[in-house]
């Protein structure tokens, strides 16, 4: 049997065997010659003699790329010849623990070579010719859920102190810390389980006079408990669900920072909300390349995905795409000529840094407010250079005020229109405020207000809407990730790992893309 599936690999090729082809012919080489990189995750003079880290490496690929638990992993290692002749597996061959698999991991997140893998395929795919030169990307983001439970902001606090104290009942007697072991020791006791609104807000704040009072005890052990890490978390929590009234009194703080701790067991994951989505956990800003054409129907892509950029929930998009393009460099060995992306990321800002960057950003800018059925800032031909603004009736604005903000660093300018001008204007129902005394139109606008205009004005034209279809092929790209590589939850907790789970789905993602572009281009000449 051995014999016939080595003559079915080295045979035509077949979709369900081209991506261990692969494997093992184009990125296990290259994979042998990062093994440097890898070996320096080991320490050379104690410990245990390591597994092969290049065969970990390879079987975690694999592993994301059918989407398997560690332990039918470890069984597909033993009976599946496909894995055995792609890893390189003798007869004779240990076998894994799986256990393994979760500690190579987090050794591979603790030494920052989440990159390795999808640097791997790409070097593969540019050494077979491949990759080519990709002169455009297109990026967009989605959310990932992390692995942790929604709790209310009482038990968040509740559980962060009994994590604490678990921490800290290993330092001096275990009775220096009641009564706060025992009253913590439920994650969730029974009075509070339909307790009602004060009985829970006087819970709140009794947690808060327990968690001062514990932390004002670890002052007393030293520096080394102090900046332990779950000391350094019981404090965060406290400065953020709690402060102190002008009469000294703790209370509850009615707000807390976006960047807040939900829930103690991964105090990375954030919460955040895009439209009518709400999550907690972090954000993943997908970049591919971007086909010249759209491929017909049936016919697999050639896009690679460049980069898979793990971020907290609460990043803005506008500030995404220089990271993104960073990620996106270091895997290609150059910058692209051209970023096609949505609303989002396109504001002022963002298309300066392109222009001075030296790369195109395509995109269309974010419609300005409106007001119900008034004219909004888009109706109104404004020019900073001169201090003017001509409205849609035509009539050119009388007064212009430059504005600078010192607290928030911003500066605007302010146009407002005759009275006589405005109270004749037949569109004077469409653009005046009901709700205002002066009867005039008045006008706000950014320093780089015109930048934004811009664009908005070009988006209009069909050549432009025609170039901007090469960015909706980013939406398949990201529901083939969540849905084929389970990429919409985190397999792990931490930014790292979390981080370290997307490089291996962004791998598997192109490496089963490149075999099925393999078979189809074979079928086609054939």
């Amino acid at each position: 049997m051995i014999l016939s599936v080595r003559l079915l690999l080295d045979g035509p090729p077949d979709p369900g065997l081209e991506p261990y082809v692969l494997f093992r012919d184009q990125i296990r080489p290259v994979l042998e010659e990062k093994r440097s990189a890898l070996d320096a995750m080991y320490d050379p003079a104690i410990g245990r003699p390591e597994i092969d880290p290049v065969l970990l490496t390879g079987i975690t690929m694999l592993q994301f790329m059918e989407r398997l638990p560690d332990r039918q992993t470890i069984d597909r290692c033993r009976f599946d010849v496909r894995w055995r002749l792609a890893l390189g597996l003798r007869a004779d061959a240990d076998s894994v623990d799986a256990s393994l698999l979760c500690r190579f991991r987090a050794r591979m997140a603790e030494h920052a070579q989440a990159r390795l893998v999808m640097d791997a395929g790409i070097e593969a795919m540019r050494r077979n010719g491949y990759l080519g030169r990709r002169r455009a990307v297109r990026i967009d983001s989605t959310h990932v859920l992390g692995q942790l439970a929604a709790v209310s902001r009482l038990a968040c606090v509740r559980e962060t102190i009994r994590l604490g104290l678990s921490f800290l009942a290993n330092w001096g007697n275990v009775s220096d810390w009641e009564p706060w072991l025992t009253r913590y020791a439920d994650r969730n006791p029974a009075d509070l389980r339909k307790a009602s609104a004060t009985h829970l807000r006087t819970t709140m704040v009794q947690a808060g006079k327990d968690l001062r009072e514990i932390l004002a005890r670890t002052n007393a052990l030293g520096k080394v408990v102090c900046e332990a890490e779950p000391v350094q978390l019981l404090r965060r929590v406290f400065q953020e669900q709690f402060e102190t009234d002008a009469t000294g009194e703790l209370t509850q703080r009615k707000t807390t920072p976006s960047d807040a701790v939900r829930n103690p067991h991964d105090p990375e994951a954030q919460w955040s909300k895009k439209r009518s989505t709400e999550w907690v956990g972090y954000k993943l800003q997908v970049a591919e390349t971007a086909p010249e054409q759209p491929r017909p129907r049936g016919e697999p892509t050639d896009a690679v995905i460049t980069a898979m950029e793990i971020q907290p929930a609460i990043t803005s998009d506008q500030n995404s795409i220089p990271p993104v393009l960073k990620a996106h460099e270091a895997l290609v060995g150059e910058p692209p000529e051209t970023v096609f992306a949505d609303a989002g990321y396109i504001n002022a800002p963002a298309l300066e840094y392109a222009e001075t960057a030296g790369y195109e950003l395509c995109g269309p800018a974010a419609a300005p407010p409106h007001s119900g059925t008034r004219f909004g800032s888009d109706s109104f031909a404004v020019d900073i250079s001169n201090r003017t603004a001509v409205c849609p009736n035509g009539k050119t604005s009388c007064e212009c005020d430059r504005i600078a903000e010192s607290g928030r660093q911003t500066v605007y300018y302010y146009f407002a229109w005759s009275r006589s001008d405005c109270a004749a204007c037949p569109l004077a129902s469409r653009c005046l405020s009901k709700r205002k005394f002066d009867p005039r139109r008045t006008l706000q606008v950014g320093e780089k207000h015109m930048i934004v205009q811009a664009r908005r004005q070009l988006c209009h034209s069909p050549e432009y809407q025609q170039r901007m279809r090469r960015r909706n092929g980013i939406e398949g790209t990201q529901s083939e990730c969540v849905r084929g590589y389970g990429a919409r939850r985190c397999r792990y907790r931490g930014l790292a790992r979390t981080s370290l789970q997307m490089q291996f789905v962004g791998a598997a993602c192109n490496l089963r893309r490149w075999a099925n572009r393999r078979c189809w281009l074979a079928r086609k000449t054939a």
